[in-house]
């Protein structure tokens, strides 16, 4: 499958999130058909979004048009201010790491927020449950390894597998919660319930020095640990959970209340736990060891899968196959 590129210029990219804002940005162009808005309002390429390709938006696309489209404010804000005004003064994510250019995932622009712990999606995302709902899909429902007190980071699988596969993500990037809650369920049911590979799940959570996607990174990134320390068979459930559930990237939601609350709807066996890692600032080791194991790994952006030492997106479907499976046959 043919990386991810401009409809305008042609040019190519390593993600779809990168190809999106350098279509708008360059171009105020859509990334899926190309039309140019002179108006330069991105209300109006939602409005197209939304009734030129309807078929065609993921999740979080949906999610973003929809919110961005029924909030009458968002366009004065736009005007007024730019993008970075519309969402609270926060600009698209172009960071380092390790020299290499992370083209993350856009800024969820308006996207839907939890109230009192309830997602206002509909639950019909790829494979994602909604808040009254706790997954129970291949993710959720994954083998995990027989001692998981020996692996240091999240993994699912057979203690047998032939072939590790690394997910490196970030708990606050909209498009890990796209892959978290679609794609990988099939990965889980083709590669990893067959005993071939086993998963491990990284939170890139500082880049430069400094948190990644926000301030409230680490504790997002601290819950997750504790959550797979404590009680490692709820752990495949919290993340789908999460990922179904994520509020906005611009938003800082990822406070103590706010993840055990997560942790119980998911049912973590002691939601307890969590509060305690994110007020301690527990496994700080572990999440710095991430940074550099992902500057190691040549990674570029989140989500990337890394696989026998070759980085992927796995938005690119069929070269994430390919390269799985070679890895298996080797």
């Amino acid at each position: 499958m043919p990386s991810p590129s401009c409809p305008v210029c042609d040019e190519r990219f390593d993600s779809p999130g990168a190809a999106q804002s350098h279509a708008w940005d360059a171009h105020s162009a859509c990334h899926h058909c190309g039309q140019q808005f002179e108006s330069g309002d991105e209300t109006d390429l939602y409005r197209h979004w939304l009734t030129a390709h309807d078929e065609e938006l993921t999740r979080i696309e949906r999610k973003r048009a929809e919110s961005a489209v029924g909030s009458p404010t968002f366009s004065d804000r736009l005007s007024n201010g730019g993008v970075g005004a519309a969402v609270g003064g926060l600009s698209r994510r172009s960071l380092l790491v390790g020299g290499g250019t992370v083209a993350v995932a856009g800024l969820a622009l308006g996207g839907v927020a939890l109230t009192d712990g309830a997602s206002n999606d509909d639950g019909d995302g790829d494979g994602g449950g909604s808040a009254s709902s706790v997954p129970d899909g291949p993710v959720a429902t994954a083998q995990v390894p027989s001692a998981p007190g020996d692996r240091r980071y999240a993994t699912m699988g057979s203690d047998d597998a032939a072939v590790n596969v690394t997910y490196f993500g970030n708990w606050k990037c909209p498009y890990c919660a796209d892959f978290s809650t679609g794609f990988l369920a099939d990965l889980v049911t083709d590669y990893v319930a067959t005993g071939d590979v086993s998963l491990t799940y990284r939170n890139l959570t500082y880049v430069n020095g400094g948190p990644f996607l926000g301030s409230d990174t680490p504790a997002a990134a601290r819950a997750g640990l504790a959550v797979w320390n404590e009680d490692p068979e709820s752990y495949w459930r919290y993340h789908e959970y999460v990922m179904a559930n994520q509020p906005p990237e611009s938003d800082q939601w990822a406070t103590a209340d706010r993840l055990v609350e997560f942790a119980t709807r998911a049912e973590v066996s002691d939601p307890s736990v969590v509060r305690t890692a994110v007020e301690e600032n527990r496994y700080e080791e572990a999440l710095r060891a991430t940074t550099a194991a992902a500057n190691e790994a040549g990674v570029s952006g989140t989500p990337t899968l890394v696989v026998g030492g070759r980085t992927v997106s796995p938005f690119q479907e069929d070269q994430t196959r390919s390269v799985i499976e070679s890895a298996v046959s080797n």
